[in-house]
């Protein structure tokens, strides 16, 4: 028999084959199809605790951008870090099948006893380490908020492509700490003592952890990189 396994806000230590402490039927999971592809923009939630992951959908001019975002603890000092997933290629189809390079999985409708259908994803091939191989995880479809996942001055820089007549009208200051806030906001770790160290070290949603992020970028955010460059 196949285990499903469903993780979501509410508190709940039982996995398994259970939801808010109610088991799950694979017959209570229909596809969903939204009217319009955009409506799957969102953010879809996982897991509890240490095993709590959020995975970011969006839509932007030709771009689809999917990112997980989790965390793990570092082996050597013991501290928590934030980790990212961005997936590449990704494609949505009109059953509402989800694929990409990384990970791929159905977007879904889940009944619930009370006749309530919730809204998610399955993923098939979770990035959640515990769970084998043999069986998929669920996320529920929350408000996507870029303000919450793209702190800074400049979070457009992350959130949607920039055209070059905007960025005529910067002054050199701030498109540099345009460029460098995509890399601040992945934690990366800027040359100490330097004007990027001590301006982001103020800033209190950020935490120098990575001396490499170049692989946490999105489509979005190496396109408008490579423009700010020009510009400057």
């Amino acid at each position: 028999m196949r285990i499903l396994i469903i993780l979501i806000f509410i508190s709940n230590l039982t996995f398994a084959q259970y939801w808010g402490g109610q088991e799950i039927n694979e017959s209570d999971l229909t596809n969903w199809i939204p009217k319009f592809e955009i409506e799957y923009a969102g953010t879809y939630h996982f897991g509890e605790s240490e095993s709590e992951s959020d995975f970011h959908l969006f839509f932007s001019g030709d771009c689809i951008i999917g990112q997980v975002q989790n965390g793990y603890w570092e082996e050597n000092t013991g501290i928590w870090k934030s980790n990212y997933i961005t997936l590449t290629n990704i494609l949505i189809d009109k059953k509402g099948k989800f694929t990409s390079d990384q990970h791929s999985g159905q977007f879904i409708r889940y009944k619930t006893e009370s006749g309530d259908l919730v809204k998610g994803i399955r993923i098939d091939n979770p990035w959640t380490s515990w769970i084998e191989n043999s069986k998929f995880e669920i996320g529920t479809r929350t408000q996507l908020k870029f303000e919450n996942i793209y702190y800074g001055k400049f979070n457009e820089a992350s959130s949607r492509k920039l055209n070059i007549e905007e960025l005529k009208q910067m002054s050199s200051e701030d498109l540099k700490l345009m460029r460098n806030e995509i890399f601040a906001r992945y934690g990366y770790t800027f040359k100490k003592g330097g004007e990027m160290d001590k301006y982001f070290r103020k800033q209190e949603w950020y935490k120098a952890q990575h001396k490499k992020v170049e692989q946490y970028l999105t489509e979005i955010e190496l396109y408008n990189i490579e423009l700010i460059k020009k510009t400057e």
